[in-house]
């Protein structure tokens, strides 16, 4: 296997690269699952284009998109890449705004390089294993271990409401503020820039919440599901991402409505 930080390069450069098709191809919008699960040309040609250059260097990878996914499928694989081409296709459509491409590559798995790449900011957010995590070259220091009526936290809004409204209700009264952006990728980057203290994501697939394996370990910061156990790569799941504080915080509220699931 090539040096980790060769690899880095590679994808680094390459993400610069593909990013320049946003604003070249004319797309319309479809809906996957629903009529607010949307997909677009733009989602389907950065996952194209970002496997044919991993597979072009790489051809024995196994790539696992979102695009693409087939839950039949077995990943498992020495040499792993989780792709999400565009997280936050409704902020994309909507606003063409706030949306980021995530990538994640495990060896045996085991993480060992991240990145969320906010695209119209061009903001970089990348980690090697035992290295750090990086905002471009500007390197990130653990956040402040803030509890929740410190900060501010983020979840998936209309799931958490509908499915767990008591809980919604819990964390809207008991926390500092409430956000939301709109898509895991840059939710998530605010808990690991310190803007926010958390954020729970109530059903997501691997491709919403892979970097976190790593960015969260190189941080210390706390990334579980609600059972508080670590996220499967092999299907969906509920996570959170947090202070440690926060994450306490979160648990006591958890158990104090029995809603564990």
């Amino acid at each position: 296997m090539e040096n980790l930080k060769e690899l880095d390069r590679f994808i680094k450069s390459s993400f610069r690269k593909v990013s320049k098709i946003i604003d070249k191809i004319e797309y319309k919008v479809e809906n996957k699952t629903n009529e607010r699960d949307l997909v677009t040309e733009v989602d389907r040609e950065m996952e194209r284009l970002i496997t044919e250059a991993i597979k072009s260097r790489f051809p024995d990878h196994t790539i696992l998109g979102e695009e693409t996914y087939n839950p039949e499928k077995d990943y498992s694989s020495d040499n792993l890449w989780v792709i999400d081409p565009i997280d936050g296709t409704t902020n994309f459509v909507k606003q063409f705004y706030d949306f980021s491409t995530l990538l994640a590559y495990f060896e045996n798995g085991e993480p060992m390089l991240s990145y969320i790449y906010d695209i119209k900011k061009d903001e970089l957010y990348s980690a090697m294993k035992g290295e750090g995590v990086y905002k471009n070259d500007e390197k990130i220091e653990t956040p402040e271990n803030l509890g929740l009526n410190e900060t501010l936290i983020s979840v998936d809004i209309r799931r958490t409401y509908q499915y767990m409204p008591e809980l919604f209700g819990k964390l809207v009264m008991e926390g500092f503020g409430m956000r939301s952006v709109g898509g895991s990728g840059l939710d998530g980057i605010r808990v690991i820039e310190g803007r926010f203290g958390a954020y729970m994501n109530f059903s997501g697939g691997p491709w919403d919440f892979a970097p976190y394996y790593l960015f969260c370990d190189e941080l210390g910061l706390v990334f579980k599901n609600l059972d508080g156990e670590t996220p499967s790569l092999s299907g969906y799941s509920n996570y959170i991402i947090a202070t440690s504080k926060v994450y306490e915080d979160f648990k006591k509220i958890l158990d104090e409505l029995g809603e564990l699931k």
